[in-house]
């Protein structure tokens, strides 16, 4: 073969090389891999949050593959005799729980039907309409809008906003386990945790955003508050912290059921 078509075939092969590379580091439409615990992809599915102790009683309706996780963060006060309170805006089915807002950027809004979608406290839509979270005007225009449509709503902090980090490296940050809830540009929601890992928040936001190039990421409560289980077929088999029998003290939930067969 003449010197010139080796060449050629050099940089053909190369080139396919190189495509193959650039392909296994392209994410997944649909989460998948290490500390993805569930995702709701093309197949479809639900998102559902919870608020405690009122939806106990929805524990134990999981389906076979819902994952139910702690979703805010819960304070140190009681909205009630017995219910904790969560940290920040916070509205379940359309039923105000919280207004008060905190100093955190994250949003997570579920429809009715279990769509969500995770944005910017300022950024808080009830179907196509916008609502500004960060005065009180605006938190009364979307808990009346949540009301109406039975959507829910909780706040948290942002760790990607727009596909970027939403946060800094801080000297000598805390390391812990950490999970995550993340949106890709697909409109997949997938929920992430570092396992036996314990990294910063930052660390951990850099991770998803290398793994998978989620566009929006807001943390999730974990330490003493780190409950989660994954529904079996026989039934629900712990994958956090805290057994069903201490999940008093959570002041809410979130639950992801993917779509039988997706």
């Amino acid at each position: 073969m003449p010197r010139a078509a080796l060449a050629a075939l050099a940089l053909l092969v190369a080139a396919q090389g190189l495509a193959a590379v650039a392909a296994d580091r392209t994410p997944s439409p649909c989460p998948q891999g290490p500390g993805v615990l569930v995702a709701l992809c093309a197949a479809g599915g639900r998102a559902d949050l919870l608020v405690l102790p009122e939806d106990a009683w929805r524990l134990d309706a999981a389906p076979p593959g819902a994952v139910t996780v702690t979703g805010a963060y819960t304070g140190t006060t009681e909205r009630a005799p017995g219910a904790p309170k969560p940290v920040g805006v916070f509205i379940a089915r359309g039923a105000r729980i919280s207004l008060e807002l905190a100093r955190m950027d994250g949003l997570l809004v579920v429809d009715a039907q279990g769509g969500a979608r995770i944005s910017s406290v300022a950024d808080a839509r009830i179907g196509e309409v916008r609502h500004d979270l960060r005065s009180l005007a605006g938190r009364v225009a979307f808990a009346e809008a949540a009301q109406a449509a039975r959507a829910s709503a909780m706040q948290s902090h942002l760790l990607i906003r727009g596909g970027a980090l939403d946060l800094r490296a801080v000297p000598d940050a805390p390391t812990a386990r950490r999970r995550v809830l993340f949106q890709t540009g697909s409109g997949a929601l997938a929920i992430w945790d570092s396992g036996a890992r314990a990294m910063t928040l930052h660390a951990a936001a850099t991770l998803l955003r290398e793994r998978f190039a989620p566009i929006m990421a807001l943390n999730l409560d974990m330490g003493g508050h780190d409950f989660c289980e994954r529904q079996s077929e026989s039934g629900p088999v712990r994958c956090g912290l805290l057994a069903r029998d201490r999940a008093d003290k959570l002041s809410n939930a979130l639950r992801l059921t993917p779509r039988p067969g997706g």
